[in-house]
């Protein structure tokens, strides 16, 4: 597909999909097929590279449904809340801790989830900051353990020192959205 194609097929900007290309491209996993002519400028088409499918999650989502319904047979409400925060503050050790501005640390903490298998980006309504995901790795989990989404929610939460209230979509086509709070650290300005 092309970055249009893309674009629609996502609900994503095309400047949204000219970076994650840029860096898919960087790091091996698209690459361009070719060049499709429309009348205009000449788009190019990706496809995935080499072996790029072997990072696609595949059953993980379906596991982890069955795990958490698993754990929470055996948990009351306060003992699975208490869990999640660990398994986020845990996961949280993986990457640094974000510095900067909120935007900054906004688009440090959407890396993340890219990185974790998420398509998200930030979008501002109304003066209010979202993050905005456009995928779920793990969306097979969603739609019957929707506490995934708070996992989620710690981790950024862990990572940007920024406070978010969730706001996602739940169902056949489960999608990430977090509205930034106002922070709590004084020292953050933008």
């Amino acid at each position: 597909m092309g970055v249009k194609e893309l674009a629609e097929a996502l609900n994503v900007t095309t400047n949204g999909i000219r970076g994650h290309l840029f860096s898919l491209e960087r790091d091996g996993l698209v690459r361009q097929k070719g060049v499709e002519q429309s009348g205009g400028q000449p788009a190019h088409i990706f496809e995935l590279a080499g072996d790029a499918e072997l990072f696609f999650p595949k059953a993980y989502g379906v596991l982890l449904s069955h795990m958490l319904t698993e754990i929470r047979s055996t948990m009351d409400e306060t003992a699975f809340t208490a869990l999640l925060a660990g398994t986020a503050k845990r996961l949280a050790r993986n990457w640094h801790k974000a510095e900067g501005n909120r935007i900054e640390r906004l688009e440090s903490g959407i890396d993340v989830l890219n990185e974790i298998g998420g398509l998200a980006e930030v979008s501002k309504e109304e003066g209010t900051y979202f993050i905005q995901g456009y995928s779920c790795p793990l969306s097979d989990a969603t739609k019957k353990h929707p506490e995934v989404c708070y996992l989620a929610q710690l981790l950024l939460e862990d990572l940007t020192e920024l406070k978010f209230d969730r706001c996602c979509t739940y169902g056949d086509k489960p999608k990430c959205r977090f509205e930034l709070l106002e922070p709590e650290l004084k020292n953050i300005s933008a």
